[in-house]
């Protein structure tokens, strides 16, 4: 009940003062589904659950729950009560093991969502999906929606430390299915081609730049070149 009211209360100040435009919500299946997206913000992950009809679990990092002090418990506290699925993307065993917690979760007939660029866009491109969503859509064969948000980082820029009144909108394309391929989430070419399909289809309905490279190797150069 508490989730629930927090849900609500969160869903009604949001389309109150930001106005968001949620198009496409007739394209949500009945019974469990991925919902892939880009990631321009970041309260992306609260925006989608909070519009959407069903109850969603949201991938997100695992130190997002350990930051120290009042703020970090606060934090962590608040990412509990929206449902997040938490992976410690700092070794295989933790990414596997929120993957399987994420599977779980689809099984029971719920909504997981993930961000397939494994983080926050520094720029307002599209980057390379990473290969877990597609683990997720053939492991159980269930349907992917893709959504593209436009905007969300008006409403908090990247450096910014406060929110800003903007409108944005949050599109949501017909689903994917792969039940060609259903199965075989251990092939690393499949992994690969259904990836790709699903950031496609999100950059249809982002109309984000694509660039073909990962976000974690963008990011990497950015340190080194930022020298000590």
């Amino acid at each position: 009940m508490l989730r629930t009211l927090l849900r609500l209360t969160l869903a009604a100040l949001v389309r109150l003062i930001l106005r968001p435009r949620v198009r496409g919500l007739e394209n949500l299946p009945p019974g469990p589904f991925i919902i892939a997206s880009n990631h321009l913000s970041f309260f992306d992950s609260l925006f989608i659950p909070i519009l959407t009809p069903r109850r969603v679990h949201f991938v997100g990092k695992q130190g997002w729950l350990e930051m120290p002090g009042l703020k970090g418990k606060a934090q962590a506290l608040f990412f509990r009560s929206i449902d997040m699925i938490s992976i410690d993307k700092s070794s295989g065993a933790g990414v596997t093991s929120g993957l399987t917690g994420a599977l779980d979760i689809l099984k029971r007939g719920d909504v997981v969502g993930i961000h397939v660029e494994g983080g926050r866009s520094p720029d307002g491109r599209l980057y390379k999906g990473n290969a877990g969503v597609a683990w997720l859509a053939l492991a159980g064969g269930f349907p992917v929606v893709p959504c593209g948000l436009i905007g969300t980082d008006k409403v908090h820029p990247v450096g910014s430390k406060r929110l800003h009144v903007a409108r944005f909108t949050v599109n949501f394309g017909a689903p994917l299915t792969f039940e060609e391929d259903h199965g075989r989430q251990a092939d690393r070419r499949v992994r690969r081609t259904v990836t790709d399909r699903i950031t496609q289809a999100i950059a249809a309905q982002s109309g984000q730049e694509y660039a073909d490279i990962y976000l974690s190797t963008v990011r990497e150069r950015m340190k080194q070149n930022s020298g000590p």
